[in-house]
């Protein structure tokens, strides 16, 4: 159960979701050394207004996020089966479907705290995904991280920022949509409610107490219509469900409930502690549910202004053809650097932990196409951007001609 409800996971609507490889056009940026060099006066009023403090440290914030979760995807091994080769079928066809539900916030220290970690699966290629209601409550927003294959090093994982576009806490589930997904997904389909015999072979992947993309199985014990159940948090839900003679445990709510066929069946919700009692919302609850959802339309996100200004505000200039905005808050120093004729060329920025990072290449709205960070703990991490939001990030060696 997720008590918290502060979503962070936003960068002025930004969010991260893909890989990408590391572009060269940010050497044009001069480096965070040489900004730091520099003689600056105060600069009473700029032509410009101050760099864009919300959309940096937005970013900052989420690749701290990425930071923090990608060390447990890496870690992440196939397990090795021993349920038969039906089992293993399941798995390897199933798994790939099957992703790593992430919200949180920042604390004091600015590290990531993780608040819910739950279990979703893609529904639809374009890059839907469903998960529980109880896993999301509270945030707008996700990460979602995709099964690395095998022993895969952290470099081939991907990780996406995703939208809740539609949720029902009556019956506990949400509807999560990546922004600018992969062209290729691995789409579940829906079985039918109408076949599910009572004492039915069931397969199930989550996440249980974190221990990534884990396999169980059990079997159907009996479909119950009208059934209710109430969280820990007060609130009060009803559905049709699935009885399930399976193991269950936190992290493995929003995993998908799948037949031989690897047809969804249900969707993990609950358990009943001490019972041995778990349950999972019906599939045809579900097709209801995502004819629904699947009618919305995220939209992408302008680039927003500082909330606070800063505390100084200052000028200079690397060269007579580029200009520099110094821009001083209390967690960050901010460095614009311009052309001539006054555009933007990018942005490098210090944090008060020790990050470093870049953002160049903007669009015709202002929003940057392009994002470097070094975290302190020496991994350089890169990203990009589509419409307003972060659209890629993965980890990468630093490349000499990469600011510093």
């Amino acid at each position: 159960m997720i008590s918290k409800r502060i979503c962070v996971l936003s960068c002025a609507g930004c969010c991260f979701v893909g890989l990408i490889t590391a572009s060269s056009s940010d050497s044009q940026l001069p480096s965070i050394g040489e900004l730091e060099k520099l003689t600056f006066t105060t600069d009473k009023a700029p032509a410009s207004g101050p760099p864009p403090y919300t959309e940096v440290s937005g970013a900052e914030k989420l690749f701290l996020a990425y930071g923090a979760e990608a060390k447990a995807v890496a870690r992440y091994r196939d397990p090795v089966l021993t349920r038969g080769a039906q089992g293993e079928a399941i798995f390897r066809s199933v798994s790939p479907s099957v992703v790593v539900v992430v919200v949180g916030s920042i604390n004091k220290d600015n590290k990531f705290d993780l608040e819910g970690l739950g279990t979703g699966a893609i529904v639809d290629a374009r890059g839907y995904v469903l998960t529980n209601w109880h896993v999301i409550n509270g945030y707008p927003e996700a990460l979602l991280f995709l099964k690395p294959s095998g022993n895969s090093d952290l470099a081939q994982a991907e990780v996406f920022g995703a939208k809740v576009i539609y949720q029902d806490s009556t019956v506990d589930l949400a509807l999560l949509k990546m922004i600018d997904p992969p062209k290729i997904l691995h789409a579940l389909q829906m079985g039918e409610i109408s076949q599910v015999q009572i004492a039915e072979d069931i397969h199930i992947i989550g996440h249980p107490h974190g221990n990534l993309w884990s396999y169980s199985t059990g079997v159907v014990s009996q479909i119950r219509d009208g059934y209710t159940w109430s969280y820990k948090d007060g609130s009060n839900h009803a559905a049709k469900v699935l009885q399930l003679q399976t193991a269950i445990n936190p992290g493995n709510s929003g995993g998908p409930v799948v037949d031989d066929a690897g047809q969804i069946l249900g969707l993990v919700a609950m358990s009943e502690e001490g019972q041995n009692l778990n349950y999972a919302i019906a599939a045809d609850v579900i097709k209801h549910f995502l004819f629904t959802g699947m009618q919305m339309n995220p939209r992408g996100a302008q680039r927003s202004v500082s909330s606070s200004p800063p505390q100084q505000l200052l000028s200079g200039k690397l060269s007579d053809s580029l200009p520099i905005s110094k821009a001083v808050y209390s967690d960050a120093v901010l460095y614009e650097v311009r052309r001539r004729d006054g555009t933007t060329l990018g942005v490098v920025a210090r944090f008060s932990d020790g990050t470093i990072l870049s953002a160049w290449q903007p669009d015709m709205d202002g929003n940057f196409r392009s994002w470097s960070a070094d975290l302190p703990d020496g991994r350089h991490l890169v990203a990009t951007a589509s419409n307003g939001f972060l659209s890629g990030i993965s980890q990468t060696q630093m490349p000499a001609s990469l600011p510093r």
